[in-house]
């Protein structure tokens, strides 16, 4: 059961990762920027509920900084 929602939790995740990308492809800075918020907003809950593996969390949030370091200009 425990595995069924890491998996959950690390599909969502991805989901919004996939949503950011698509907006810096596209150059909608606001629109990156709120799903980058709910992403990590994602990404804190499964920390805090044990949803993610502490590997997975770790790969996970390092790439969520990735994509804070590449919006660093960006402000809404």
């Amino acid at each position: 059961m425990f595995n069924s929602k890491g998996k959950v939790a690390k599909k969502d995740i991805e989901a919004l990762f996939n949503e950011i990308q698509i907006n810096l492809e596209n150059n909608y800075k606001d629109l990156a920027i709120g799903a980058r918020k709910k992403a990590e907003a994602r990404l804190k809950a499964c920390e805090e509920s044990g949803e993610l593996k502490d590997k997975d969390y770790k790969k996970l949030k390092a790439r969520l900084d990735d994509y804070t370091k590449r919006m660093e200009g960006y402000h809404h």
